[in-house]
């Protein structure tokens, strides 16, 4: 299966969901595969919200999340945000901030460099197994969850060319989830003048910032140059890697 296929058939239908999807189910160079219902990546959880869906109770729990880590500014999680508690759900704040770029390749280098504090305390949130299964998220799932997908997919040893499809997939998606924030503050000041296209995720992007980062040594090395215990890191890929095929 080429590493589309494999991304599409990690797509979680849900209602209310937008850019959702299992990061389990993808290969790892040395033979292993990524464990599936651990570690869900997204664009704005509406499928938690009883605002957007009449199934959201239902709908986390047969996800059966312990937590989830939101990575957007306080004025976004202000605006609208599914009632976590409610659903028993821990909700651990750690956002990812960057000053604008002259490309989205820089402005994903920025979230490293300008404040990796944030972009350390949420893998540590997702690599810590007493918060799985966890869903991370931004807003439309694409740039500041890229990132951090990048980041723990790499530390898994998931080969570049497949985290590049799992990033340039959340394309598909990107009509729908501007169609639902132009209209939505902080969102639409944010949004104002921008098009579709220069919205839209292209593999390119991923692939310079991987280059990027494997020049600093890999995810690996950037997180516990970072103050990541390497214990930690290894702990987190012995318990998401798996012998044989995904189911």
């Amino acid at each position: 299966m080429d590493p589309e296929q494999l991304v599409a058939a990690r797509t979680l239908e849900l209602d209310g969901a937008l850019n959702l999807r299992d990061l389990g189910g993808l290969p790892a160079a040395d033979g292993r595969w990524v464990r599936r219902g651990q570690v869900l990546r997204g664009a704005y959880p509406g499928f938690a919200d009883p605002a957007t869906s009449p199934h959201a109770a239902a709908q986390v729990a047969d996800l059966g999340l312990r937590s989830v880590v939101d990575l957007r500014r306080a004025s976004e999680a202000e605006t609208e945000n599914p009632p976590w508690a409610d659903h028993g759900v821990t909700w651990l704040r750690w956002p990812l901030v960057a000053a604008e770029g002259d490309s989205w390749t820089a402005r994903y280098a920025g979230y490293l460099a300008t404040r990796p504090e944030t972009v350390v305390g949420a893998a540590r949130a997702v690599m810590d197994p007493a918060q799985r299964p966890t869903l991370f998220h931004c807003a439309a799932g694409k740039d500041r969850t890229g990132t951090l997908a990048a980041l723990l997919l790499d530390v898994l040893g998931v080969p570049a060319e497949v985290v590049v499809a799992d990033y340039a997939h959340s394309a598909a998606a990107v009509a729908a989830v501007l169609d639902r924030l132009r209209d939505r503050p902080p969102y639409d000041a944010m949004l104002a003048g921008t098009t579709l296209a220069g919205q839209t995720p292209r593999a390119d992007t991923m692939a310079d910032f991987l280059a990027g980062l494997a020049a600093q040594g890999g995810a690996e090395a950037w997180l516990v140059a970072h103050g990541v215990p390497q214990a930690e890191v290894d702990a987190f890929r012995a318990d998401l890697l798996e012998d044989g095929p995904a189911a």
